[in-house]
């Protein structure tokens, strides 16, 4: 008889005991999602679908605003989920800074190959849009320790060409290899081939744009002619002529982001 009181004890416990816990059937890793930081009125992370992330593990250094790849886990059957936008997570591990550049209106000459420029060999289907930041990835050709710069652009004066009725908004992303003093002084010199150790590698590169003010004006315009949508498609400079004096330009799908924040 006591053997069945302990027994019936311990049963009651254990199921306090993963009451607390959480149910570990239930609970779903995300890896490597696209998220902006938030730190006021709450510490927390929006993503792609809008939605609002937070937890008590949130210890992240940066600002308002910045850019980060993140890894969590949340519980599938936790009751937010249904009818409300955020969700209590548990990060896993650091999240990854993303470099946040500038739109930039003063629209460069694309007839011209910049100086240092590095060529986007191809940009991943994926994206996001969230809370005026636009996300990329782009393919390079490059040494493993060659650092590079973003710039993104738009000519304010022809923002969007028109296809089949419908507006598409363009952007000019471009990159610049950032060059140390060494190599800086040492440019025209012969002997000045990468070596073994620094021969080039593709490489895949995230990034992030600060377009908000760009697609406001876009939705704005957007809106009074009835759509429901603001459609990008971003240009970049992808090979050189023939005697490398200008660039050749490829560009991507269109991007749709719904007014909601939501890219397709």
């Amino acid at each position: 008889m006591k053997n069945k009181e302990l027994y019936s004890i311990l049963i009651v416990c254990l199921m306090m005991l993963s009451s607390c816990l959480g149910d570990t059937n239930t609970r779903i890793t995300v890896g490597e999602q696209e998220a902006v930081y938030q730190v006021r009125p709450t510490k927390g992370f929006y993503v792609k679908d809008g939605r609002f992330l937070y937890g008590s593990n949130l210890s992240v250094s940066g600002d308002g605003g910045d850019c980060f790849l993140i890894e969590y886990s949340f519980d599938s059957s936790a009751p937010e989920l249904q009818g409300s936008d955020s969700l209590s997570i548990e990060l896993i591990g650091n999240p990854i800074s993303v470099p946040l550049w500038p739109l930039d209106s003063q629209w460069t000459d694309t007839t011209k190959v910049l100086k240092n420029e590095v060529l986007t060999e191809s940009l991943l289907k994926r994206n996001a849009y969230i809370r005026g930041r636009l996300f990329l990835w782009s393919n390079h050709t490059e040494t493993e320790s060659q650092q590079d710069s973003f710039m993104m652009s738009y000519d304010p004066e022809k923002m969007y060409t028109a296809e089949n009725g419908k507006r598409i908004y363009n952007l000019y992303l471009r990159a610049i290899k950032k060059v140390t003093e060494k190599e800086e002084g040492s440019e025209g010199e012969e002997g000045t081939e990468p070596t073994e150790e620094e021969k080039t590698v593709k490489v895949l590169i995230t990034n992030a744009f600060n377009i908000e003010e760009f697609y406001n004006k876009a939705k704005t315009f957007e809106e009074e002619n009835g759509e429901k949508e603001v459609a990008i498609a971003i240009n970049y400079a992808s090979a050189y002529n023939k005697d490398t004096t200008a660039c050749l330009w490829s560009v991507t799908d269109t991007i749709k982001i719904s007014f909601n924040g939501r890219t397709e």
